[in-house]
């Protein structure tokens, strides 16, 4: 785990190093499959729970922009599984790692 990024699937809380995050739903998943060639690499949009001192507030983050929290930057940097052509993944089996960078 060393690594930095803090991991959690759905409907889990997880400490961000600041904020908590809770990742609620997928909003999108319109990653390139691992077994397709594609123009685009897509990306994951999710709808989250940020709760940072006293407060709570429902943001929407992507893997293709980091989001502002407080004096900080909480990025969504990793989605599992990863996604495969002709198959669809279970809300269950998903993973995402955040990382916040900034902050005292």
């Amino acid at each position: 785990m060393g690594d930095g990024i803090a991991r959690a699937g759905l409907n889990q809380r997880v400490f961000v190093d600041g904020p908590y995050v809770t990742p609620l739903a997928v909003l999108e998943d319109s990653r390139c499959p691992m077994n397709a060639r594609c123009i685009w690499a897509g990306r994951v949009r999710l709808s989250v729970k940020v709760e940072l001192g006293s407060g709570s507030e429902i943001r929407e983050i992507g893997t293709d922009a980091p989001i502002q929290i407080a004096d900080g930057q909480l990025s969504l940097v990793e989605v599992q599984p990863d996604k495969v052509a002709g198959s669809n993944t279970e809300a269950a089996a998903y993973r995402f790692g955040f990382s916040f960078a900034g902050g005292l």
